[in-house]
């Protein structure tokens, strides 16, 4: 192995100079000395500009003869002067561009760590006015993906988990009906194929619907909307479509009370509130449309066995199902947050007030 001697070590440094000068190709590597020498001829020639507009007018003033000569009375003489003259600029040059570089090449690091999918890597928090924000925005893009990527596969996991249930049956109603040893059972087996196919459209439905408000930033189509009108529509389909249940509303509003919400969203969230309610009520709902401190506060309380305090944040989850024998796919209401989350609101569930099962609450802000 060579000798690396100083003249050799010079020349390999003006040959990396002179390549990161030369190099045009949009994927190159950054440059620190092509960026510190523009930076630094920039403020050289702003510096001499600043001088020699007072020296003209000493010119002007006193005349050139006198003014050259009165370099001899300068502290050091002329060459400390040219010697400040090109030296404070590159000292400024350096320790104001040098923090700055630096943040750039942390900054150009972590993203090409996200373009590699390597999402878990954080950008390092900068100071600087202008890396800071840059560096923040990448952060809350890497957590963006981070969670989206957890969320997708949260969601194939939980597909692929639903699905094979309905294609069970649906595969056992095929054998039977090759050779059906009546036509009841012939019928029997239709039957069980065609409720199958709906499960799994409301199951594909739902998860599509999960998916729009999970990954995209929903642009929701608000609409002034007359709250009581509307709720009043609600509780009554409800009502109809759960007789066997005793539903009692209550509004606490101005009825010509008017506020900005997704009408399509909001009336998913509500209704599978109340449905929710319908399979674990005995026998009564309560339902109540209230403001409070500028919010909309709606509540459903049932009369059913509650959820446990240790179960109330993890049933929003996808796919969480506290009872699997009440059916459905534990989609709704983790649907439902992400409707709430839509219109900057919330869902919550708490202790119960009147009929001592369970208590949800959704509020939003009124505009």
């Amino acid at each position: 192995m060579r000798k690396l001697t100083c003249y050799r070590y010079c020349k390999l440094r003006l040959l990396r100079f002179r390549r990161s000068w030369t190099d045009t190709r949009a994927d190159r590597a950054p440059s620190w000395s092509r960026l510190y020498l523009r930076f630094y001829l920039r403020l050289l020639v702003l510096v001499f500009a600043v001088t020699a507009v007072p020296l003209l007018g000493l010119c002007v003033a006193l005349g050139a003869h006198t003014v050259w000569y009165a370099r001899h009375a300068l502290p050091g003489g002329l060459s400390l002067v040219v010697l400040a003259m090109f030296g404070i600029p590159a000292l400024a040059a350096y320790t104001w561009i040098r923090p700055i570089w630096v943040d750039l090449v942390m900054v150009r690091e972590r993203a090409i760590d996200f373009t590699g999918g390597r999402f878990n890597t954080r950008a390092r928090e900068s100071h600087s006015v202008i890396i800071g924000p840059l560096a923040r925005t990448l952060n809350a893009l890497a957590e963006r993906m981070e969670r989206l990527i957890a969320a997708q596969r949260e969601l194939t996991n939980g597909i692929s988990h639903e699905l094979r249930t309905p294609l069970a049956r649906v595969r056992f109603a095929l054998e039977i009906l090759r050779t059906p040893d009546s036509a009841t059972e012939y019928e029997s087996a239709l039957a069980g194929i065609d409720q199958d196919v709906t499960e799994l459209d409301e199951l594909i439905d739902m998860s599509l619907t999960y998916a729009r408000l999970e990954y995209s930033s929903l642009q929701s189509n608000l609409e002034p909307t007359v709250l009581a009108t509307w709720f009043d529509s609600q509780v009554k389909d409800a009502t109809l479509l759960y007789a066997n249940h005793d539903i009692v509303s209550t509004v606490e509003i101005d009825r010509t009370l008017r506020v900005t919400m997704d009408r399509r969203l909001m009336s998913y969230a509500m209704r599978n509130l109340l449905r929710n309610a319908s399979k674990y009520a005995r026998e009564r709902i309560v339902v109540g449309l209230a403001i409070r401190h500028g919010n909309v506060q709606i509540f459903v309380e049932d009369d059913g066995p509650g959820v446990p305090p240790e179960e109330r944040e993890r049933i929003f989850e996808a796919f969480v199902r506290l009872d699997r024998n009440t059916g459905g796919y534990g989609l709704g209401l983790a649907i439902t947050r992400q409707v709430l989350r839509a219109h900057n609101g919330r869902i919550v569930v708490t202790d119960p007030i009147s009929l001592g099962g369970a208590h949800f609450e959704i509020s939003w802000p009124m505009n």
